[in-house]
């Protein structure tokens, strides 16, 4: 099975290494390949093209997936981001297409890397300094997950990057870590709806 991600961000980013670290954990058979487009407004603009091309070129299922935050000065909420996301898909002829799931997480990536407390807490640990970090069971209703996840890196001085950057949150660096550690059930990651419906996406028939 192909399976294609088009999402935001750019080639290498924390967006691609993420949603590509978890798709083959979730079907290890499966060739598995993202297709970052940069913002939010880029990828709602491109969606249904790249949709159409990767079905035109053997891909099985495409997914599109995409952070609530930020608005890029739209009203808020998944329903207003699907129907500004609707016209690319439509001009495309992809819409109705079987095999295309569309996913929205709220509010943004760093949400997933915040939910599970087992992956964060091997990730700050330190043989001399272990570091228990608790499930989060509200990271989809997190304000700001990313300002949160930094707090935490500022918090416990975790190096991941050069100096001056020393402690701080990278996300191309750090985010694929956080990923990494989470348990092969996905503990309270796999309680996250957006991230159950990641995972239906894949395992399901179309």
């Amino acid at each position: 099975m192909r399976v294609g991600i088009v999402c935001e961000g750019r080639l290498a980013g924390e967006d691609s290494q993420v949603f590509e670290h978890f798709a083959q954990r979730i079907v290890p058979g499966a060739s598995i390949k993202t297709f970052p487009q940069g913002t939010k407004p880029e990828l709602f603009a491109n969606a249904g093209d790249m949709a159409k091309t990767l079905f035109a070129t053997g891909y099985d299922k495409v997914i599109v997936i995409w952070d609530i935050q930020p608005r890029w000065g739209k009203p808020d909420g998944e329903v207003q981001d699907r129907q500004d996301l609707q016209p690319s898909l439509v001009t495309a002829g992809v819409e109705a297409h079987p095999c295309l799931y569309l996913i929205a997480i709220h509010k943004e990536l760093e949400a997933w890397l915040l939910a599970d407390g087992s992956a964060l807490s091997a990730v700050f640990s330190r043989p001399a300094h272990p570091v228990t970090i608790k499930d989060n069971k509200n990271a989809e209703t997190e304000a700001n997950p990313k300002k949160k996840l930094e707090k935490l890196f500022d918090t416990y001085n975790i190096p991941f990057g050069p100096q001056p950057a020393q402690g701080s949150y990278q996300p191309k660096l750090a985010a694929v870590r956080i990923a990494e550690k989470v348990p092969a059930n996905f503990g309270q990651l796999g309680k996250l709806k957006s991230f159950r419906q990641f995972g239906r996406s894949l395992t399901a028939a179309c």
